[in-house]
């Protein structure tokens, strides 16, 4: 049952929802736009559920047949468009958007279409819903729910109402599993400080058997780069590609201890670490490193990250940033 009071944070945006709403002032195409997990496609949702509701509130009624049949998934008027492949084509929009748009609503007071994963619509896919954005029937309503809104065409964006979603704060992501009840791991605050303020990140590492285990093998990882010899740095570069699959999780969690690393040179203990439990390893590396070589590392890692999600050679990617890493954290 999608509604507004189950969201946790946005209170501002789903307050200037309900006065545009209230004020009958409801745009024709938004973007719901943030991290993954944080809450978009809930606000969407909940947003189209209201805009359908016949009680004609600010908030659904969650009793009206409307209600029921967008929570059942059934909703004659509310389309929902995702893409079993990684590329959201122009036949997708034409046939789920375009000409389900050109017919008007089979009961209800709008036709509302929500694209999930919008940001991954080819060139040619936003091009097709283009026209329709720009001249919309009176009825029509499109919602793109998106991780990166820049990968939209600027034509796209300057025509939707774009609805960013700020990063929810560690409290807040807390709060939501101890009123939910989800609050039984005893890494649960590890867990949050990684989360980047989604929750449904938190979800996903409570939900796995090895996060911590990963952690802990990166960390190892990374004290075998500093202190053993250089013949040693292309047997951790064979044990990482035996964590293909894992491989970005990885580049990941050694960014953010370089990050750390970064941090508690420059400030001590603070609020912003994020490997709160690893305080004095991360104080000891830090004295062994100027600022310039932890830059540097960083540079190596993220460079790592663009390469292999641009389908770059594995192999050869994690050597370069092995040996670039071992050159400026040389212990």
């Amino acid at each position: 049952m999608y509604s507004f009071e189950e969201i946790v944070g946005h209170k501002e945006i789903i307050e200037g929802l309900q006065q545009g709403i209230k004020s009958k002032k409801v745009s024709h195409s938004y973007i719901f736009d943030g991290i993954e997990g944080i809450g978009k496609k809930t606000l969407a949702y909940a947003y189209a559920k209201t805009l359908q509701c016949l009680k004609e509130g600010i908030s659904p009624c969650n009793e009206c047949i409307s209600c029921r049949s967008f929570d059942s998934g059934n909703h004659p008027d509310v389309f929902f468009i995702k893409s079993e492949k990684k590329n959201l084509g122009v036949d997708e929009i034409r046939e789920g958007i375009l000409k389900e748009m050109e017919i008007k609503p089979y009961k209800y007071k709008y036709k509302i279409f929500i694209v999930e994963n919008a940001d991954n619509m080819t060139v040619q896919a936003q091009n097709a819903l283009l026209k329709t954005i720009e001249e919309p029937p009176a009825y029509g309503i499109i919602i793109l729910i998106s991780t990166n809104y820049e990968q939209f065409l600027p034509t796209i964006i300057s025509r939707c109402s774009l609805i960013k979603l700020n990063l929810l704060k560690p409290e807040e992501v807390k709060a939501y599993f101890i009123n939910t009840n989800e609050f039984k791991d005893k890494n649960i605050d590890i867990y949050i400080s990684f989360s980047e303020g989604s929750i449904g990140k938190v979800k996903k590492m409570l939900e796995s058997e090895y996060f911590m285990d990963l952690r802990e093998k990166v960390i190892g990882w990374i004290q075998e780069i500093k202190n053993e010899d250089l013949i040693n740095i292309y047997k951790i570069q064979k044990e990482m590609e035996n964590y293909k699959e894992d491989i970005e999780l990885i580049l990941y969690l050694m960014y953010i201890w370089y990050r750390d690393v970064l941090l508690i040179k420059h400030v001590g203990d603070n609020s912003y670490i994020i490997n709160k439990d690893k305080v004095n390893i991360l104080l000891n590396h830090s004295m062994d490193l100027s600022y310039n070589n932890i830059d540097k590392v960083l540079d190596a890692i993220n460079n790592a990250r663009i390469q292999i999600s641009k389908n770059a050679n594995l192999r050869l990617t994690l050597e370069v940033m092995l040996l670039q890493i071992k050159e400026n954290d040389n212990g």
